[in-house]
């Protein structure tokens, strides 16, 4: 290996233990409550060295929230299965969803931030992140898509507007049960059994000659 390869190498890994560290730090405390001090001190770097792979706070919160959107988007595309139909593709991936809530809660929570008013700063990054090809809302627009092509998914509505209204819908009720756990406790609901339930009524409304009053 070459000079210019080992420095490479060595760069890339020193970015990946950076993310590690941040992670650490901001899963435990939260992100509002870190500091790039504390990231700095647990990946055993001078701040100086920390703020040349890593502008901001905003910027490393960004680059976990990727590495959670890559872990998402391997899951629903793995789940999908290559002879089924678009109509059960969409059930396997409101399945891998809510695995990926489930096994890994913290990315889960990152990619929720991004929704707030304090990181708009970064929304055309975060705009671009959401709908390149491989992410994890166009696999359910090729899901959807391929429904239609199939027959077993409606064609009266974009692919588009009903992959964001599956997603929205189901992210929507994740976010209600992470603030509502004591609800929930209250009267024995089971989370992961509502989470299916909800997008099982929710891929009603997309299969092909299901009635929606207007």
């Amino acid at each position: 290996m070459g000079i210019t390869e080992r420095r490479a190498k060595e760069k890339e890994q020193r970015h990946n233990a950076i993310i590690e560290a941040a992670e650490n730090i901001f899963f435990k405390k939260g992100f509002d409550k870190a500091t790039m001090d504390e990231v700095a001190r647990e990946a055993e770097l001078s701040k100086g060295t920390l703020y040349l792979y890593f502008k901001n706070k905003e910027s490393l919160h960004f680059a976990i929230m990727q590495k959670g959107l890559k872990i998402l988007s391997k899951m629903m595309q793995d789940a999908c299965m290559d002879n089924s139909t678009g109509a059960a593709n969409t059930l396997e991936i409101g399945k891998a969803y809510i695995r990926f809530y489930r096994e890994h809660h913290d990315y889960f929570r990152t990619i929720m931030a991004f929704e707030s008013e304090k990181l708009q700063l970064i929304d055309a990054d975060l705009h671009d992140e959401i709908f390149k090809p491989g992410s994890p809302l166009m696999v359910l627009v090729n899901v959807v898509q391929q429904g239609m092509k199939d027959g077993t998914v409606r064609k009266d509505l974009p692919a588009n507007e009903m992959a964001v209204l599956l997603w929205s819908q189901l992210t929507g009720i994740m976010q209600f049960i992470d603030y509502r756990k004591g609800l929930m406790e209250s009267i024995s609901l089971d989370k992961e059994k509502m989470l299916l339930d909800h997008f099982r009524i929710l891929q009603d409304g997309i299969i092909r000659n299901i009635r929606v009053v207007d």
